[in-house]
């Protein structure tokens, strides 16, 4: 089935929503891989889940809260300064 799981990955500000659709199913190491290669489009608390279209269900459920959202994005901040990506 074409577009079985669609992954919702979403914020505190909710125009920052993202959308993706899989066709094979998305575990919680490969949900976890995605909204961390996202990571720097949200803020705040970050949740993200994985809705199965067929059986009409959510699948995985993933929650990350603000605290750690700002460690990592200062994190990734810092290493782009030291490789002389960000000015």
């Amino acid at each position: 089935m074409k577009n079985r799981y669609r992954i919702e990955i979403f914020d505190e500000i909710r125009s920052n929503d993202l959308t993706i659709y899989s066709e094979t199913a998305v575990d919680k190491d490969y949900l976890i891989d995605i909204v961390f290669s996202n990571l720097r489009n949200f803020q705040g608390n970050v949740s993200a889940y994985v809705f199965d279209n067929k059986i009409k269900k959510k699948t995985t459920f993933l929650s990350l809260p603000f605290e750690t959202i700002n460690k990592i994005n200062s994190k990734a901040i810092d290493a782009a300064e030291l490789m002389g990506l960000k000015s």
